[in-house]
């Protein structure tokens, strides 16, 4: 497995969002993300449909992960999916 830079990965999520990025916990959701994705072949399957969403799929997402006890905002989510994005660039 490959590992992204800190550095690297808050260019991409400061250019994504165009905003000044430097979140650690948004760091260290990536590599979680990496490490389950290499896990199986259907894992990685799960977190590209994550990213495939569209609106509406997304707002049943946040109201599943709600359920779960994980408040999101939609702001909240599309950061999720954009780390998920980037995560699934690094799965070998």
């Amino acid at each position: 497995m490959k590992r992204p830079t800190k550095k690297a990965f808050y260019e991409f999520m400061s250019m994504r969002f165009k905003d000044k990025y430097k979140d650690n916990e948004g760091y260290l959701t990536l590599l979680d993300t990496i490490q389950e994705a290499d896990k199986s072949d259907e894992a990685f399957m799960d977190l590209v449909e994550l990213t495939m969403m569209n609106h509406t799929d997304r707002l049943i997402y946040r109201n599943r992960q709600a359920c779960l006890g994980i408040e999101m905002t939609p702001a909240q989510v599309n950061e999720y999916l954009a780390i998920v994005e980037y995560a699934l660039e690094y799965v070998s």
